[in-house]
């Protein structure tokens, strides 16, 4: 069966109804059954009609957190990364400690 994700487009094979990621921008689709040969279903999208999901329906994946970022305050540099949960992270361009605003844990946990 021939799929074609909701968000970039791109037509990709499937094997049975089910979540699957788009091998061009990796946005999770979702095959229902019953769905057309050749059509693909987009991004959360529900069966045909807008009926309601069945008892076997998987569960919707979590909505998508943004990424924490941080900004170099060297005005040199003023690059703009993506940090994880730490304190203090390196600017990858000019090695500068930038704070990221995460408050560390005390005690391990």
């Amino acid at each position: 069966m021939r799929a074609r994700c909701g968000r970039c487009g791109t037509g990709f094979e499937v094997m049975r109804p089910g979540r699957y990621a788009c091998p061009a921008c990796g946005v999770t689709n979702e095959v229902r059954a019953g769905a057309q040969p050749g059509a693909g279903a987009g991004p959360q999208a529900g069966p045909p009609g807008g009926g309601p999901q069945g008892p076997m329906a998987p569960p919707p994946p979590p909505p998508e957190r943004p990424s924490r970022r941080a900004r170099c305050p060297d005005r040199n540099c003023g690059f703009s990364f993506i940090v994880g949960e730490i304190a203090v992270a390196p600017c990858p361009m000019c090695g500068t400690d930038v704070k990221t605003g995460v408050r560390q844990r005390r005690g391990g946990r």
